[in-house]
């Protein structure tokens, strides 16, 4: 049995040492077919770096890497190019000027492997320039340019926009190097997470085309589902076989934690570091790392203008293009699609328009992690307790332990700090909103929230095969519990947002705030409606 590529990004030592490699380069001979200058944006973890491996080991001519796969008897293998490879997860950047200066420095170095010397200018701009010319010029051969996570030293600092402004500038000037050194390069391939707008890479060199949601590449990076149950078949069926359960069940239960990221609204991937790591354990988990932004969204929840219903669960969209990330006006909805949280789930096209993507949330990996780091950082419990504490709350609603449930609640936002009972109605209104939307997405079972009905919006619904749950929220600083109880009651019969749900038992859940404390209560529908 082959060994599983657990965060193995070298492409000659997975096909050297035995491990299972995943045959993407169809994608690749299309590619460079194709073009010469490429930009391809995926979240963290997708499998970039071993994509840019393999390129590198491609135009290098190592042909015995390749054999057995899809692009071996297509490519020339008597063509081989110096390959200029740059890391940047290998690359200083905690200072705009220690990014300078690790970038340089990493330049001397690849100059030496290549055994040229560059003048001994501090200038980076030329000494990128010079590098590539005298690479072509040793060699006779046009210089291949592969960069890996170009924008790391920005997206690793989103916490601190000045700072990822002055990397963004230093990059600017580092990277109009390849528009005007183009007759020197045989091929460029960038990928990063975050397509940022005003980084010369989407400005200057204008001609890179943009791959990100090519219907041609969709599947460059990430595993199908064709991928997932033919190349590991064999720790699936003995996962299955451990665990005393059907493959079937367990594929289904796979898919709903891990599949799900596309970038045609027809081609739905796995991840692969989360599949990897289950394939191995055998355990369900969340295994998507932080993206390194999920503070940044959590501040532009508290300081912006941002559309809740991204939160819910709704549907967002945008057209044509994949959107910029912009430091200078960062939206919501983008800082979310370009960090993973959304994906494509659907493309709506007409002739001689420019199409319309639809977005959600891909999976409940990525679901849970979203909502747990949010809750955690709201009600200032590390994001490790907060998933554990939603789920014995779940336990509570289902048993209708009103008592255990109020408990919990009060454990959980105990920690709120002072600072934000301070805020203004309304924003202490939008920040439990915040709080009880991300809670609700953690129960986990078939939850819908903000629902629009004939007569008015519920806030909240749980469907279990033995009952609904409606659960309604209330917050007023002046009215008493016992008044936003029977206000709560009051509106579930008014609107009528029992009816559709009659021929199941109903029960609801209301919870009412105070600006510094909440009392939750059960009730049976029948009681309502006394």
């Amino acid at each position: 049995m082959k060994k599983l590529p657990k965060g193995i990004p070298t492409f000659s030592e997975i096909i050297e040492d035995n491990y299972i490699y995943i045959d993407k380069t169809e994608y690749i001979y299309k590619m460079i077919d194709g073009g010469k200058l490429y930009f391809l944006s995926r979240p963290r973890r997708f499998g970039k770096s071993l994509l840019i491996s393999t390129l590198g080991e491609l135009f290098r001519g190592n042909k015995e890497l390749f054999k057995g796969l899809y692009i071996y008897d297509k490519w020339d293998w008597d063509g081989r190019y110096p390959v200029v490879k740059l890391d940047f997860g290998n690359i200083s950047h905690d200072t705009n000027k220690k990014l300078e200066i690790s970038l340089i420095k990493y330049l001397n170095d690849t100059a030496k492997d290549f055994d040229v010397e560059l003048d001994d200018v501090n200038l980076l701009t030329d000494k990128f320039a010079e590098l590539i010319k005298k690479v072509h010029d040793k060699t006779g051969k046009r210089v291949v340019v592969l960069i890996d996570e170009y924008d790391k030293s920005i997206s690793s600092h989103l916490d601190d926009i000045g700072l990822a402004k002055k990397n963004r500038d230093t990059l600017r000037s580092f990277y109009q190097v390849l528009k005007a050194n183009d007759q020197y390069l045989k091929f460029l391939f960038i990928t990063g997470i975050s397509k940022f707008a005003k980084t010369s890479i989407f400005s200057d060199l204008n001609n890179v085309d943009d791959i990100t949601i090519h219907p041609k590449y969709s599947k460059i990076c990430g595993y199908s589902q064709k991928d997932l149950e033919s190349y590991f078949d064999e720790y699936i069926t003995e996962i299955s076989t451990y665990n005393g359960m059907k493959k079937g069940d367990l594929l289904v239960a796979i898919k709903k934690w891990y599949n799900g990221y596309s970038w045609d609204g027809k081609n739905f991937l796995y991840n692969p570091f989360s599949v990897l790591k289950l394939l191995d354990t055998g355990d369900f988990a969340n295994y998507w790392a932080d993206t390194g932004t999920p503070k940044l969204l959590v501040d532009l929840l508290k300081t912006a203008d941002v559309d809740m219903n991204i939160l819910a669960e709704k549907k967002s969209e945008f057209v044509g293009s994949f959107p910029n990330f912009d430091l200078d006006n960062l939206d919501f909805a983008t800082v979310l699609l370009q960090t993973g949280y959304l994906t494509i789930k659907d493309k709506n096209s007409h002739p001689l328009e420019p199409p319309i993507y639809t977005t959600a949330i891909p999976n409940k990996e990525v679901k849970d992690s979203l909502f747990s780091y949010i809750l955690g950082v709201y009600t200032n419990h590390s994001t490790e307790s907060v998933e554990p504490m939603t789920k014995s709350m779940l336990k509570y609603i289902y048993t209708q332990d009103e008592e255990n449930l109020q408990r919990s609640f009060e454990i959980l936002l105990h920690k709120i700090p002072n600072i934000v009972y301070g805020k203004i109605k309304h924003e202490l209104e939008d920040y439990y909103k915040v709080l009880l939307i991300s809670w609700i997405q953690l129960l986990g079972f078939d939850i819908e929230s903000e629902i629009m009905t004939l007569e008015g919006r519920l806030d909240a619904l749980v469907k279990h095969k033995d009952f609904v749950l409606i659960i309604e929220f209330k917050f007023d600083q002046e009215k008493s519990f016992e008044s936003m109880f029977d206000d709560a009651g009051s509106q579930i019969i008014e609107m009528g947002y029992y009816k559709p749900y009659q021929n199941k038992k109903i029960i609801v859940l209301i919870i009412a705030f105070h600006p510094r404390n909440l009392r939750c209560k059960f009730k049976m529908l029948e009681d309502v409606l006394k």
